[in-house]
């Protein structure tokens, strides 16, 4: 595989780390990230249902996005 087309690959796969690593590192401030984000698109009403998911959904979904990034990385280093 030519160096030119596995580099998004580790591009993506490097920002599923760091963003999964950063919001697993503190669940409560992912969880009001992700409130704030569906606030501006779907208003107050789904903000709120996002605010009383428990903690443990947005460090599952932070680790989730810590193994897509590995799987990619793999990918692109030909594992």
């Amino acid at each position: 595989m030519q160096v030119e087309a596995v580099w998004p690959l580790w591009v993506v796969g490097g920002a599923f780390v760091l963003v999964g690593v950063i919001f697993a590192a503190a669940p409560e401030e992912g969880r009001e990230f992700f409130a704030r984000q569906v606030r501006v698109f779907h208003g107050e009403r789904a903000a709120r249902r996002y605010r009383t998911l428990p903690t443990a959904v947005f460090r599952a979904v932070a680790l989730g996005m810590v193994a897509v990034g590995i799987v990619l990385g793999s990918f692109a280093a030909g594992l």
